[in-house]
């Protein structure tokens, strides 16, 4: 198995590596330098040792895809979808924190209000990705980044149209009850979603 990409090192022509933030199962996820846009932007990039099956890449290029389309601001932007040198997809850089953290680590009790806030945004956003006829799936505390009071919403690599699925979709203790049986999936997962991080929050 090949080792990430060092600083210094260009993902893609134009985007040169700050620093390796993470290895998943199938992504390397790069904190990189636009020089087009003279900014940080997050690169989710296919594993060297990943290239070239088919799975991982098309659910990272669908990703990527939705979320160009997706032009909300309550939903992470992307900026780029690449598929050479290895498929990828560039997106903005958020500088807040996880809700994740938020809960786990720094121990934050949110106010009632807080959680509304929060609330309102994520509904917003599932709102929208369903009159995109997408659904989410995957709404956890650690898809969810506060930045200057203002929610956004991360990862789509699971979202998918309404409709017949296999069972255990998404993250465990996060699924609807559907997505883990497997079935008919609609509208009412999400919002089995959004109830779940406001529960922890």
């Amino acid at each position: 198995m090949s080792a990430p990409l060092a600083t210094g090192d260009r993902v893609a022509p134009g985007y040169e590596v700050i620093e390796h933030l993470r290895r998943g199962r199938d992504l390397d996820v790069y904190d990189v330098w636009s020089e087009e846009r003279a900014c940080r932007c997050i690169v989710k990039a296919l594993r060297p040792d990943r290239v070239g099956r088919e799975g991982p890449t098309e659910r990272l290029l669908e990703e990527g895809r939705l979320l160009r389309k997706a032009t909300h601001p309550h939903i992470v932007r992307a900026y780029d979808v690449l598929e050479e040198p290895v498929p990828m997809v560039v997106m903005e850089t958020l500088s807040g924190e996880t809700l994740g953290h938020m809960i786990d680590v720094r121990e934050a009790e949110l106010s009632v209000a807080e959680i509304a806030h929060l609330g309102l945004h994520l509904c917003s956003a599932i709102r929208y990705l369903h009159a995109q006829g997408v659904l989410h799936l995957d709404l956890k505390p650690s898809n969810v980044i506060a930045e200057c009071g203002r929610a956004k919403l991360l990862d789509l690599s699971v979202a998918r149209p309404p409709g017949p699925a296999h069972a255990g979709i998404g993250t465990l203790y996060y699924m609807a009850p559907e997505q883990a049986r497997g079935g008919e999936l609609g509208p009412a997962a999400d919002v089995w979603g959004i109830g779940v991080p406001l529960f922890e929050a």
